[in-house]
């Protein structure tokens, strides 16, 4: 075997991520003791480099340099070369892009690299960069000469104190704030912010590159409907439009990319992740709960069906992304040629069907298509004056025609890890979603998923961050236990057992044991997580909204469950600690915004549908909860023979079917409203809430 091709320490590793680099000549490390060791006793600084599997910058970082055998040489001589998944290690890969943030005075970015003293502390951070400095661009191999040069030089205890000082800066701000509650003030002040800097031609906010803005979307479809602010339902519903019409969104096989790079959505970065469509997957669900826009039905249905077909392990789990390149080329999979299309269907389907997704001769994505609407079938049938019911057939047959043809091309990598917190997001929604479109494979789907993770990512009796290849690994985070408790709090909603109550209430007992700051909200990693050098508390929503805030919506959900008021005071403590934040930048803070906008609702419902031996108007009233939109309701469905539930909640002992038949009590915090047995009635006041 030469030396190009010989393996190094990652081959051990289960990271897809990892495993692209098992063959590098870079002499890397897995994050680990065994190189921090290394680093000690050879007094070299650490080369750390964070990325994920589908990269696209990752990938061209790898291909000039890591697989080059002079730039391996340099790099080994200089350092110890540390790789780590971003999405195995999110708590490490957090806290260095913080700190490299502030050591570039950018955003940051993937693949991040860092260089650390011996005892892991910063002092210089890039993103990508060539082999060779190229176009006023510094090249890996004078950037590493330097950083040597600068090792060896009397500037190194400049270089030492630079790293303490920065670390210490970092100590100081990890620690949660703590404070007064935020008030209805907050949210109005963040909902006039955020309307300040609305995009009115494309939707979303102002400028480019542009990411899906699910959670924003989702508190401005909430707070139009409780305030009745048409402006908050204009400006979301516009920007959920023009996303879906947009080449960011997949119109062939379902599904979001991770971002576009342009301001009207056309041209996107095409790696698929979990997450993002999971989120988005439920805020197209609430968006055609609020307004029965049959479009947001069938996005919402798409993105469900993508992950189900593409995404999901034959166990149950999701899996993590997709690529955006295939054989080395971004986009490959997704982009059409004129005369592709022009082949595959009839002259008068591929005429419609160019027209409408805007297909060219000349292309807009490297002489090629990709797919994107300017209006909406609707406003597309009108201007020609065609039957809407014939155009859509027609383009219903087209589509199956081209997805049949992309079937036969080689498909992007998928990434197959595993990631729990993703998953407790994607089970909600897939949850939610088969429950309004009555669709019991897609709940069934949520269920089997739910118990994989119960199952195959616990070791101990606690939660394991990923797995995969049969593994469990890595401790989780606060994310995946708030994300899982989310998920559970939502099967249970659904009537599908008290066993996913149970389990909420004892992972969010562990998440208190292991996360809880004593005075103020929760850390993200855990207790004794020899992984990260320094905790820290996060109430920033990013990608993924923000745990913190996802489990304070989680403890005010267990509150309206149970009236236990240990879950409303931790609650408290988290809504506390988020009011800085909230202040500071509210359209990063949109899910303790949504949180605070819950606990300050008084008149927050919870629904209890006591039903009778024959669990008759069962399916009607599950019909009337699912298609209404009240966001923060909370549904108990009581079996009138389940015992264990009525030892769960013994203050719902005395909600009981009413001489023999089906009875719905509605309850806030003042009280309960006498049952509702007729369903007339039972449907009125579902739809009025």
């Amino acid at each position: 075997m030469s030396e190009e091709t010989r393996p190094n320490r990652l081959l051990k590793e289960k990271s897809p991520y990892l495993l692209q680099h098992a063959y590098n000549p870079v002499d890397w490390y897995p994050w680990g003791k065994e190189a921090f060791e290394a680093s000690r006793l050879q007094n070299k600084p650490i080369f750390l480099s964070i990325g994920y599997a589908t990269c696209h910058w990752c990938h061209v970082m790898e291909k000039e340099s890591f697989e080059d055998v002079e730039t391996a040489n340099i790099l080994n001589d200089a350092f110890i070369n540390i790789k780590v998944d971003r999405e195995e290690l999110p708590a490490v890969d957090s806290m260095y892009m913080e700190l490299a943030q502030v050591l570039m005075s950018s955003s940051g970015g993937w693949p991040l690299n860092v260089i650390l003293t011996p005892d892991l502390k910063p002092f210089f951070a890039i993103t990508y960069m060539p082999p060779k400095t190229r176009r006023g661009l510094m090249g890996l191999q004078e950037f590493t000469q330097q950083i040597k040069a600068l090792w060896a030089s009397e500037e190194k205890p400049l270089l030492l104190s630079q790293a303490d000082h920065l670390y210490e800066m970092f100590e100081k701000t990890a620690e949660p704030e703590t404070g007064e509650l935020p008030t209805k003030h907050h949210v109005h002040k963040a909902l006039e912010i955020m309307l300040s800097m609305a995009d009115t031609s494309y939707g979303g906010f102002k400028g480019e590159p542009k990411f899906p803005l699910s959670f924003q979307a989702s508190f401005l479809l909430e707070q139009g409907k409780i305030l009745s602010d048409s402006r908050c339902l204009v400006f979301a519903t516009h920007t959920l439009d023009r996303m879906q019409q947009g080449g960011m969104y997949d119109h062939i096989g379902g599904g979001f990319s991770r971002y576009a790079v342009d301001e009207k959505w056309i041209v996107p970065h095409f790696e698929k992740m979990l997450y993002d469509n999971a989120s988005l997957a439920k805020t197209y669900l609430d968006a055609w709960k609020l307004t029965k826009n049959p479009s947001y039905k069938t996005t919402c249905s798409e993105i469900c069906s993508y992950i189900l077909r593409d995404m999901t392990h034959e166990r149950g789990g999701f899996y993590s992304a997709e690529d955006a390149d295939t054989d080395g080329k971004e986009g490959k999979f997704y982009t059409w040629t004129l005369s592709e299309i022009e082949k595959l269907l009839t002259p008068e389907n591929a005429e419609l069907f160019c027209s409408l997704y805007n297909v060219t001769l000349q292309g807009n994505f490297e002489e090629e298509n990709v797919l994107y609407l300017e209006k909406s079938l609707v406003e597309f049938a009108e201007e020609r004056d065609i039957d809407l019911h014939f155009i859509q057939q027609s383009i219903d047959k087209s589509k199956k025609i081209l997805f049949n043809e992309r079937s036969k091309r080689r498909r992007p990598f998928i990434d197959d890890k595993i990631i729990v917190s993703w998953n407790g997001l994607m089970i909600d929604a897939l949850v939610k979603a088969g429950s309004a479109f009555e669709n019991k494979e897609w709940i069934l789907a949520a269920v089997k998923a739910a118990t994989f993770i119960k199952e195959e990512c616990q070791l101990d009796g606690e939660l394991c961050r990923r797995w995969r290849d049969n593994e469990p690994r890595f401790a989780a985070c606060l994310d995946d236990y708030a994300f899982m408790i989310k998920a559970c709090l939502s099967l249970f909603e659904e009537g599908l057992g008290e066993k996913w109550l149970k389990w909420a209430i004892e992972l969010t007992e562990t998440t208190q044991k292991k996360f809880k700051n004593e005075t103020g909200a929760f850390y993200f990693s855990a207790e004794g997580d020899d992984a990260v050098p320094i905790r820290k508390c996060e109430f920033y929503d990013g990608a993924e909204p923000s745990g913190n805030a996802i489990h304070a919506e989680n403890l005010l959900r267990l509150y309206q469950i149970t009236l236990d008021d240990r879950f409303l005071a931790q609650a408290e403590d988290i809504l506390c600690g988020a009011k800085y934040h909230i202040e500071t930048y509210p359209p990063g803070s949109c899910y303790s915004l949504r949180a605070l906008a819950k606990y300050l609702d008084t008149k927050a419902p919870t629904l209890v549908v006591a039903l009778d031996l024959g669990e008759s108007l069962k399916e009607e009233i599950a019909r009337e909860i699912h298609s209404s939109y009240s966001p923060h309701m909370q549904v108990v469905w009581l079996q009138e023979a389940s015992e264990p539930l009525q030892k769960l909640l013994p203050f719902m002992a005395e909600k009981r079917p009413i001489d023999g038949q089906t009875a719905v009590y509605i309850c806030d915090m003042k009280g309960c409203r006498p049952p509702l047995l007729k369903l007339d009635d039972i449907s009125k006041a579902i739809r009025d809430l």
